[in-house]
């Protein structure tokens, strides 16, 4: 008769102890099992987290990135404004109280005159590098055949001529040949869509804050443009040629939206901010009022306008700010 193989688990003898000591093992591998699998569920929720806070980041990074091609192009447009001055007053002016004579006006040139410069969105990680596809850091021969398709495609520019274009952070700079096809290229839009990618022009946006704003009026992640939309007909601002570039709730991602929010919203000129400011905001057919200068970030009572310096959405992002 053969004697079996030492340490066979199927001739291990069924005594009390060996049975016992074999439920205490099965025991043990189940604990196991069930450690390793919440230690599974556990790594996958930090990596879903991480990558939550990575995708934060990188919007974060490119709202910033934005501001500062904003305000490169305020400066510019702060640059080309006119300067008045006046000459010194003499002693004898101003003794005798003799009033000024009008100021003398000297018109600065344009920085940049023929130059354009427009933002795109950039390529997710997920996504495969396609030369076919608008979008950022795009090797120069094919940006430029993108951008000049794009202006021959729209009747308004397709006699523009354009001169080079360069990379930015957030897009590209168009150099036109001349000021007066930059300006027909400023002036007509309808380029950018041909271009897609959310294309647009970069230009200064002027931002206040509007607090105790009913949520229940707007569904801004889910329809931006009726939010828009909602604010220019209610104030009229399109009559008085103003515009609402963008609107967002100021508000921290991890703080559930109550029945009334903060919200920043965009507008396309300091006068047309500082109308909103001096006029107050109509939400639903509820007056919001004004307590606020355009100067800062005016302190003010809760239900009340307040004001901030020109910018965008980059230095406000959704997901930070006040909420009520």
């Amino acid at each position: 008769m053969a004697v079996p193989p030492a340490g066979d688990p199927n001739n291990t003898p069924k005594t009390p102890e060996n049975s016992a000591r074999e439920k205490e093992v099965r025991k043990l591998i189940d604990s196991l099992k069930e450690i390793i699998n919440h230690q599974t569920r556990v790594i996958e929720s930090a990596r879903t987290e991480i990558q939550e806070v990575r995708t934060e980041q990188r919007e974060l990074k490119d709202q910033n990135i934005e501001l500062q091609e904003e305000i490169q192009a305020l400066r510019e447009q702060i640059e080309a404004q006119p300067a008045s001055r006046h000459p010194p007053k003499t002693w004898a002016e101003v003794t005798s109280g003799t009033p000024r004579g009008p100021s003398v006006t000297t018109p600065q040139p344009r920085k940049e005159p023929n130059c354009v410069r427009i933002s795109t969105q950039r390529t997710l990680d997920t996504e495969d590098s396609d030369e076919n596809r608008f979008t950022r850091y795009l090797p120069t021969e094919s940006a430029n055949t993108h951008i000049r398709m794009a202006l021959l495609s729209s009747e308004t520019t397709k006699d523009v001529q354009v001169a080079g274009v360069g990379t930015t952070k957030t897009g590209y700079i168009i150099r036109f040949k001349d000021a007066q096809s930059a300006d027909t290229a400023r002036n007509n839009t309808e380029w950018l869509g041909e271009l897609g990618n959310d294309t647009k022009l970069v230009k200064p946006r002027f931002g206040i804050v509007v607090h105790r704003t009913p949520t229940a009026d707007f569904d801004v992640e889910g329809n931006k443009t009726q939010g828009i939309e909602k604010v220019m007909e209610e104030n009229d601002l399109a009559a008085r040629g103003y515009q609402v570039e963008d609107i967002a709730w100021l508000r921290r991602t991890d703080k559930p939206q109550g029945n009334w929010g903060t919200m920043g919203i965009w507008l396309n000129t300091a006068e047309a901010a500082e109308w909103v400011i001096n006029n107050g905001l109509l939400v639903g057919q509820r007056y919001i009022g004004n307590t606020a200068t355009w100067r800062g970030r005016a302190r003010s009572r809760q239900d009340a306008v307040t004001a901030r310096a020109p910018t965008n959405s980059g230095t406000a992002p959704q997901g930070s700010g006040p909420n009520a």
